[in-house]
């Protein structure tokens, strides 16, 4: 998957959720998201603010993640 792709999954997850929430339900909704859309399993560790709290957050921590699952794209 593309980066461009990435970014454009990622805002339009964005811009449906409220991103004033950034409690436990917010980060669980947004891992919720990433599990379905990128298809992997978050462990409880990831599922935080640093990597799910904003959009930089969650666009890095996809990449990293699909990265480290294919690291010759």
């Amino acid at each position: 998957m593309s980066r461009q792709e990435i970014k454009k999954r990622i805002m339009e997850f964005i811009n449906i959720r409220d991103e004033a929430a950034n409690d436990e339900p917010a980060l669980l909704e947004a891992a919720l998201f990433i599990e379905d859309e990128f298809g992997f399993v978050l462990t409880d560790d990831e599922i935080c603010q640093s990597n799910l709290g904003t959009y930089d957050n969650l666009e890095r921590f996809v990449t990293e993640k699909l990265d480290a699952l294919d690291p010759d794209p």
